[in-house]
């Protein structure tokens, strides 16, 4: 491993592990390249590492030095998606991971959402239905990335982000045939309804039943309504108790 590479590392481990926030300032350059033991040539080639990652960047001027970022999920999970399509991940299982995971974030999201959180879905589809009603498509997977992130669990996050932004690679566009715009809104707006009501049960139906029908070819694997049934368990109990 290069010196830029090992500083890199550690100046990671010493910002996950004692929990600085982003905007707190790390450092000067000068005080860190003494602090390291390296020349300025290693050290600003681990800050272009650190800068990479987004956990940090560097300003320069009188009150510069190292800031502490937030890192975005954003690039981690392209380059997740991109590795997945490299490795041939078929649709099937692409679904089936999405059925599994996000049929959970929905029951979460249902026991824990605030007041704050319920505005803020409310206002995210007053949104989507505008960006509908100009045609616009770019939100309509945005949705399923809010719920993972209101499940307050980075990893389910990450991993919707992942599996929603390959789905959007392998599935360009919609089949105006069986499914419009305003079909997905709907979806979308009877799920976060199941939501703010803090109905789990009916918020995993609901998106069960939508997961299945945004699907590109509705025979590549057995329907869930099926393996529930298989399996002995109600899934439909909230939408009968909600009629």
């Amino acid at each position: 491993m290069k010196k830029a590479e090992i500083v890199a590392d550690q100046i990671e481990q010493t910002i996950v592990g004692q929990r600085w926030e982003p905007g707190e300032l790390f450092g000067s350059e000068v005080e860190l390249i003494a602090r390291y033991g390296v020349s300025r040539a290693v050290f600003r080639e681990a800050i272009r590492l650190l800068e990479h990652h987004g956990l940090a960047e560097m300003r320069r001027g009188l009150h510069g030095g190292l800031f502490i970022r937030q890192p975005d999920p954003t690039p981690v999970a392209k380059a997740m998606a991109v590795y997945l399509d490299f490795e041939k991940v078929e649709p099937r299982q692409l679904d089936d991971a999405r059925l599994a995971i996000e049929v959970f974030c929905v029951e979460r999201v249902a026991a824990r959402i605030s007041e704050d959180e319920v505005a803020e879905v409310r206002a995210f589809l007053s949104a989507e239905a505008a960006q509908v009603a100009s045609s616009g498509t770019q939100s309509l997977h945005e949705f399923h990335v809010l719920v993972a992130r209101l499940t307050a669990n980075p990893a389910l996050h990450l991993f919707v982000h992942t599996l929603t932004d390959l789905t959007q690679r392998q599935q360009p566009v919609l089949d105006r045939n069986r499914f419009s715009l305003d079909d997905i809104h709907a979806a979308h707006a009877k799920i976060a309804e199941a939501i703010i009501a803090r109905d789990g049960a009916l918020a995993r139906h609901r998106m069960m039943t939508h997961l299945e029908e945004v699907s590109a070819t509705g025979n590549r694997r057995p329907s869930a309504r099926s393996v529930f049934r298989a399996e002995g368990r109600d899934e439909t109990r909230g939408e009968e108790r909600s009629a």
